[in-house]
């Protein structure tokens, strides 16, 4: 496997009816565990899975999960038939996915990440602001970059008071500007 190039990328390739729930990392001791970084709002969504699908160059396979524990931030995993470290090794750098029927739901007004991700922004008004294109991590509230207006981007706080309402059938998300997160002299245009 190419471990530079996965065969697919959470956030520009995926492959259809799929979602990441982690990227391995490297490898943890010499008994086949690997770190991998979560790609889950918590850990507990670990303790509950029983297995994930990686792709190769050989195509998907099923991995099935024997043990999950948390460390300093990351999972360690122990995968069945993984079970020294060059088969761990032989993960490195691959995504971790489930399908998306598997996706548990989430409460109102909850979104997850790729359902952000591309979502027309606009004032409660209808000015235009441009396209969610990522979304920060920043341990308070989530962080939308917003890219496509002309001046370029605004970073738009993931908060109920700024988002007032999502729209994901029809693709669009119309904020309430905070004050002086854009120049006032575009605000009035």
């Amino acid at each position: 496997m190419n471990k530079n190039h996965p065969p697919f990328d959470p956030w520009r390739n995926p492959p259809a009816g799929m979602i990441a729930v982690g990227e391995v990392l490297t490898t943890q001791g010499n008994k086949g565990e690997v770190k991998v970084a979560s790609l889950t709002d918590t850990f507990d969504r670990w303790l509950e899975l029983e297995r994930v699908l990686v792709y190769t160059d050989q195509g998907q396979k099923a991995l099935f999960l024997e043990k999950v524990r948390a460390f300093k931030g990351f999972v360690i995993v122990k995968f069945r038939g993984i079970d020294d470290i060059s088969a761990g090794e032989a993960l490195r750098g691959t995504f971790l996915w489930l399908p998306e029927a598997e996706r548990p739901p989430l409460p109102p007004d909850r979104f997850y990440v790729d359902q952000v991700l591309g979502l027309k922004v606009e004032t409660m008004n209808g000015r235009p602001l441009g396209t969610v294109e990522q979304v920060l991590f920043t341990g308070g509230n989530d962080v939308y970059v917003v890219r496509g207006r002309e001046s370029g981007e605004i970073l738009l706080p993931a908060l109920k008071s700024v988002v007032r309402f999502v729209d994901l059938k029809a693709g669009i998300m119309r904020v309430e500007l905070p004050l002086g997160l854009v120049d006032e002299e575009e605000e009035r245009c």
